[in-house]
């Protein structure tokens, strides 16, 4: 089963009712996968890097 699957079996058991909830807590889960093991500097240019992805996006 692939992570993403696992993320969102845990993310639905803990919020049954509620998507947007779901949303929230799937995107908090996946970046703590994401970041485990990085330091505080590598975690904040790892969130600079992913707002600045977004705000390209939006423009």
């Amino acid at each position: 089963m692939k992570e993403k699957d696992k993320l969102w079996e845990k993310v639905k058991r803990d919020f049954p009712s509620d998507p947007a909830l779901q949303e929230v807590h799937y995107a908090r889960l996946k970046i703590h996968e994401q970041t485990k093991g990085m330091t505080y500097q590598e975690f904040v240019e790892f969130i600079k890097m992913k707002a600045k992805k977004v705000i390209r996006e939006r423009q």
